[in-house]
């Protein structure tokens, strides 16, 4: 990882934040769908409504997937920030990843 360009880095950083921001607004957004109007358009026949009840189906499954998959894309993104920060800031950038990273997670 110490050899990766900053770039790269950077940029794989970018997309575990956008992940991130992904799995937790999948989460909000299941968790909020109005389950009436779901019922009807699974009624209608709705390719996207039958998915959904599918997955909703099993609420307790859906939740620990969503759960796993932010929890490993914060844990990849808060090591790709410290290795990033440890290069620009030295032993300082630690406490600056996580500051950092902490912030804008929390904004996801």
């Amino acid at each position: 990882m110490n050899d990766a360009p900053l770039g790269l880095l950077f940029a794989i950083l970018a997309a575990l934040i956008l992940l991130s921001g992904f799995f937790s607004s999948s989460e909000t957004g299941m968790m909020a769908l109005n389950r009436y109007r779901l019922k009807h358009l699974q009624q209608q026949g709705h390719k996207g409504a039958l998915r959904a009840g599918k997955l909703l189906a099993r609420p307790d499954r859906l939740i620990g997937l969503i759960l796993i998959g932010n929890n490993l894309v914060n844990i990849l993104g808060s090591s790709i920030a410290t290795v990033v920060a440890i290069r620009l800031y030295g032993d300082a950038g630690i406490a600056i990843a996580t500051i950092l990273l902490t912030i804008v997670i929390l904004i996801f």
